[in-house]
């Protein structure tokens, strides 16, 4: 099972790096998808978070992150193209070398790129509709925004490593299941575990900044603090994905495979 859920990320790292090869156009619209998709998500994030932050309640967060998995779902089903789930799709096809570093490095640069500017364009969209406009400074926004931006280097490292354990699993688990209530269920309480253990996500952190900024100029966040954060969120993010899921289960199929080919060498 383990080895056709690694043959899947094999050949879909393949049809990505094809997509970028014949249409880098369709590419970065469906990595702009995908920070599209974020922000229409953490807006229902928000809006039930602030809710109960208001009231001071013990459940502000559990209800934040009740429905942030609708995000990856919105993603995987829609076609969108997420950095971090890229990751672990290239560490897979490089390591068996149907992709090479450069694949990988081309992939990881369009897809974050395309995702930073998808975080604006959602940022502007948000903020021409009003969705946030006049949100008081205590609102959960700027908590969330501020917290994440005076996060230490070596903290913000982990959370990243811990995050994109987590997200990779999200898309990589599911396809050993093949009811789609089922895969939709794994989805939402596996991303429930990193929004309620206080992880970081490289994109969505685009986003949440990107919205905070969109609202209140760079009285809450600054370009420097944003800096600080990503970077190493986004090195946390890449072991995450790569060598965590990508690495590990590549190994773990490896292993399958041998042991196929001995039962069958002992049969024949």
């Amino acid at each position: 099972m383990i080895n056709e859920g690694v043959n899947y990320l094999e050949k879909t790292a393949i049809r990505k790096k094809d997509l970028i090869n014949n249409s880098i156009l369709e590419f970065y619209v469906r990595a702009i998808l995908a920070t599209l998709y974020l922000g229409l998500a953490l807006v229902v994030s928000l809006r039930l978070g602030d809710m109960f932050h208001q009231v001071d309640s013990p459940a502000t967060y559990f209800m934040a992150a009740a429905f942030f998995g609708m995000a990856l779902i919105l993603i995987i089903y829609g076609g969108a193209e997420l950095f971090t789930g890229n990751t672990m799709y290239f560490t897979v096809s490089t390591i068996r070398k149907s992709t090479t570093m450069a694949d990988l490095t081309k992939n990881w640069i369009h897809t974050y790129v395309g995702n930073l500017i998808g975080a604006v364009i959602i940022a502007a969209i948000l903020y021409f509709a009003g969705v946030f406009k006049d949100i008081p400074e205590e609102h959960f926004l700027y908590l969330i925004a501020h917290k994440k931006a005076t996060g230490a280097f070596v903290n913000l490292l982990f959370k990243g490593i811990l995050c994109n354990w987590l997200v990779c699993l999200a898309c990589f688990l599911p396809m050993m299941i093949k009811e789609n209530g089922a895969k939709i269920a794994m989805i939402m309480l596996v991303i429930f575990m990193f929004f309620i253990s206080g992880y970081e996500h490289s994109v969505a952190n685009m986003v949440y900044f990107a919205v905070t900024i969109a609202q209140s100029g760079f009285e809450v966040v600054t370009i420097q603090e944003v800096v600080s954060n990503l970077i190493p969120v986004t090195i946390g993010n890449i072991i995450g994905g790569s060598v965590f899921v990508g690495m590990l289960y590549t190994y773990f199929a490896r292993g399958q495979e041998k042991n196929s080919i001995a039962l069958e060498k002992k049969s024949a």
